[in-house]
């Protein structure tokens, strides 16, 4: 690792808890989101359970690209050939073998988690995360781009940001995918309410930090990853409401 590696690193690493803290902190209390979320209703006609939903929705998505904007702006690096990908034969077949591959790893984890704890409730888990719970109130067309978005915002911060600035300033590929992918994993489990939330999301982010991370430094692109982490985030949100049915439907919006 290289001075201009690990100072980069470390800017990322505090731009992530910046957005996070953005993010979480201001509607952490009960309260404060009951106030909110009558004032915004009042003022706008929107629905009370679209409210956060909607408007954690646009902070998350505004935090992450303030943070990507300043990250390379204090990095001093440009990632436009990251945003550009020359399609071809091999890298859509890479492309696949990605997605295919982190339903296929993330599927075994979670298999491993019901070999060890047989009565554990992964979708449940899943669907009980406050943001995902509160995504699930949003009507059935928005319940897969409101994911989408926010994992395009994720991979374009974590993977094109992150990852992309430590190999323009020296890392190594092996350190650029395991540093920017622990701070992603770290940032998940954050927003989590409980160890078994926290377990999945771990794993899962893991995988995707790994899959994705290997498909941008070979596909020198971040866009195909971009495509893999959306359509995971979208359908395994919609997979875990669908089995989880009996316990979202309890879940106080």
């Amino acid at each position: 690792m290289t001075h201009d590696a690990v100072v980069f690193a470390a800017t990322a690493t505090v731009a992530t808890a910046v957005w996070l803290a953005l993010y979480r902190l201001p509607f952490r209390r009960n309260r404060t989101r009951q106030r909110v979320r009558m004032a915004v209703a009042g003022r706008t006609g929107l629905p009370g359970r679209y409210v956060f939903p909607i408007l954690g929705t646009l902070v998350y998505l505004a935090g992450g690209v303030l943070a990507s904007v300043v990250v390379l702006y204090a990095g001093d690096v440009s990632l436009a050939g990251l945003a550009v990908w020359h399609v071809t034969p091999h890298g859509v077949g890479l492309l696949l073998l990605t997605a295919v591959g982190a339903s296929a790893l993330t599927a075994f984890a979670m298999s491993t988690l019901y070999a060890l704890r047989p009565r554990i409730d992964v979708p449940g888990a899943v669907t009980g995360v406050r943001w995902i719970t509160e995504i699930l109130a949003l009507p059935r067309l928005w319940r897969y781009a409101v994911p989408a978005a926010s994992a395009a915002v994720e991979e374009f911060f974590f993977r094109g940001v992150f990852l992309g600035g430590l190999l323009a300033t020296g890392a190594p590929v092996w350190a650029a995918i395991a540093i920017s992918g622990a701070v992603f994993t770290a940032g998940q489990v954050l927003l989590t309410e409980t160890a078994l939330q926290a377990t999945v999301l771990a794993l899962s982010s893991a995988v995707l930090a790994v899959v994705c991370g290997l498909l941008v430094a070979v596909e020198g692109s971040v866009l195909p990853a971009i495509a893999v982490h959306a359509s995971f985030a979208a359908y395994y949100t919609q997979t875990s409401a669908r089995r989880a049915a009996p316990v979202t439907a309890a879940v106080p919006r």
